[in-house]
């Protein structure tokens, strides 16, 4: 809190929620940015934060704490009331439904995903399973965008795993994957493909995976790990820690997360970089990287996609000009959607 009523400005931390605490915090930690409108009043602030795969608005006061929390749902069914009504077309549209499955993890952790079904008049269970890990590692699935509609409403059962590192379980379960990238989270999301499978909705011989940047990291990384997947797709990923530090504009992040400069720490960011396992690669993988993204920079793509090839792997790179981390443009949106699907339908053994 900065208190401005003095001839220079003071400030004074009233609860921090990246160390450890032996009580409950006061208020769930803030998404940012703040709204435009936070102030209430000279007390109050309102903003928004995440709690598992739900949205929480808060508002705080300042000099009594919380005063009223609300929880808001996931959107389930129509698409969003906020959407132009003057569309005509929208309400024709095929809509796949979201659902939040819990499950255990292989240490008897709970994890939470968010599954999008594909309409029955598309394709019915066992569908043919695409998993969608997210990015950061530090952020969280809570629904379905265009992007896994597209794909759900094409017959892929999409599953959207909230594995240890995300965000809106906690400090402990954000920071259980420090040290340990492609270890515990993996398995939380092998986990819940298991899951799936067992409960009769994924088809086991039939699997696919698709991730961009910590989501492409991911995808490297699974396909280095295991074998069960028929096609793969990695967008803007992380492929190397050691490049990933010195091309990034985020060093922070490999500092933070590996514990340490590549010098202090290489065996770990070797040994938790796909590319050291590349050479084990036997999944179809299609390689989609942006010209200008300073995140996660190209050179990582083309590393791996140089390595894939030296392994004989099946592959292809496809490089997107005047993109950055998010590819945006609408052409390019579209040729990755299409290409993401004419790769997987070219690998589906069940065509």
């Amino acid at each position: 809190m900065v208190d401005l009523t003095g001839q220079e400005p003071r400030s004074r931390v009233l609860f921090n929620h990246h160390v450890p605490q032996d009580s409950p915090p006061p208020h769930l930690p803030p998404d940012y940015p703040l709204p435009q409108e936070c102030w209430r009043d000279n007390q109050r602030v309102t903003f928004f934060a995440a709690k598992g795969v739900a949205n929480v608005s808060q508002t705080v006061n300042l000099d009594a704490g919380p005063d009223a929390v609300k929880t808001d749902p996931i959107p389930h069914g129509p698409r969003s009331a906020r959407l132009p009504a003057s569309n005509p077309q929208l309400p024709q549209r095929l809509r796949a439904t979201d659902t939040v499955i819990p499950y255990k993890s292989f240490d008897g952790q709970d994890i939470e995903g968010i599954l999008t079904t594909p309409p029955a008049s598309v394709a019915q269970p066992p569908f043919k399973l695409l998993v969608h890990p997210h990015g950061g590692p530090h952020h969280r699935a809570t629904g379905s965008g265009f992007d896994v509609q597209f794909f759900a409403t094409r017959g892929f059962l999409v599953f959207q795993p909230n594995f240890r590192g995300s965000t809106g379980y906690g400090l402990r379960f954000l920071d259980a994957d420090r040290n340990d990238f492609g270890g515990g989270d993996m398995k939380d999301i092998l986990a819940g493909v298991d899951h799936l499978v067992k409960q009769g909705l994924a088809d086991p011989k039939r699997q696919f995976v698709y991730g961009t940047s910590y989501g492409g990291y991911m995808t490297s990384w699974l396909v280095g790990q295991t074998h069960q997947f028929r096609a793969a797709v990695a967008q803007n990923a992380v492929t190397d820690l050691n490049a990933m530090w010195h091309l990034s504009d985020l060093q922070s992040w490999t500092e933070y997360d590996m514990g340490g400069f590549p010098w202090e720490v290489p065996e770990r960011m070797r040994k938790h970089s796909p590319l050291t396992y590349a050479h084990k690669v036997k999944t179809p993988t299609l390689i989609l990287h942006a010209t200008n993204d300073r995140r996660c920079p190209v050179p990582m793509g083309k590393m791996f996609y140089r390595a894939l090839k030296e392994a004989g792997v099946e592959t292809q790179m496809v490089l997107y000009p005047d993109e950055g981390h998010p590819i945006r443009q609408l052409p390019h949106r579209e040729d990755v959607l299409l290409r993401v699907l004419d790769w997987f339908h070219q690998h589906d053994p069940g065509r």
